[in-house]
């Protein structure tokens, strides 16, 4: 099955640039040994979108953790930054309060500790790192919502981290970005060949054929 447009854009992103590498889908679930393990709940695996690693940097800027959130609404960036700042307390809730789909579970990692613990385990596993930068990767942010440092600097959330010796940097990488940092690239070539990714090509044949301008 193909992944999310999103997806192969953010891998097209990385790939293009220096000493990255990454990998897709990367499985983990909380430990069953962890006390507050529940089958019920945690039996299904959750993953990482996109794991990429460049052994020329150090430190946070080593090992990206992306997730791709391709909602066509745009990213609200003080209502998930109230939210998971909010539920950050909580490792989970009592049954008779469960809804079907609460909002935290599209960032366990960041929320919950079971989740947490085997996220870090895993990224330990995978890269031998535990400090790491985390990346929303977004369609857009919403009109009325659009300051990101706001959420890149939440004090909670890497705190969270922090308290089990992770040290996390917080991005939050709009499409918009990708695209004119992708444009910048084709622009300062000095000789015109083809791009490397699928996304880079296409947008040299759009220009090559005054589609969309540079």
């Amino acid at each position: 099955m193909k992944e999310d447009i999103l997806e192969q854009l953010i891998e097209d992103y990385y790939v293009s640039r220096e000493g990255w590498f990454v990998k897709h889908n990367v499985k983990f679930r909380p430990d069953k040994n962890h006390k507050d393990y529940d089958s019920k709940q945690d039996s299904v695996h959750s993953d990482i979108d996109i794991l990429a690693l460049n052994r020329l940097e150090k430190g946070v800027d080593m090992v990206h953790v992306i997730t791709c959130k391709s909602w066509q609404n745009g990213f609200g960036v003080k209502h998930w930054k109230d939210r998971l700042e909010s539920e950050a307390t909580y490792n989970d809730f009592n049954s008779g309060k469960r809804q079907k789909r609460e909002g935290w579970k599209y960032f366990r990692e960041l929320v919950s500790d079971k989740w947490m613990d085997s996220f870090l385990d895993i990224l330990n596993t995978e890269t031998g790192q535990k400090d790491f930068t985390y990346v929303i990767a977004v369609t857009k942010l919403k009109s009325k919502d659009n300051k990101k440092e706001l959420f890149e600097n939440s004090e909670i959330i890497k705190n969270r981290f922090l308290a089990k010796g992770s040290k996390v940097k917080i991005v939050i990488l709009t499409l918009e970005t990708i695209i004119e940092e992708i444009n910048e690239r084709i622009k300062n070539k000095i000789t015109i060949t083809p791009e490397s990714t699928s996304i880079g090509r296409v947008l040299q044949l759009l220009y090559a054929a005054r589609i969309i301008d540079k």
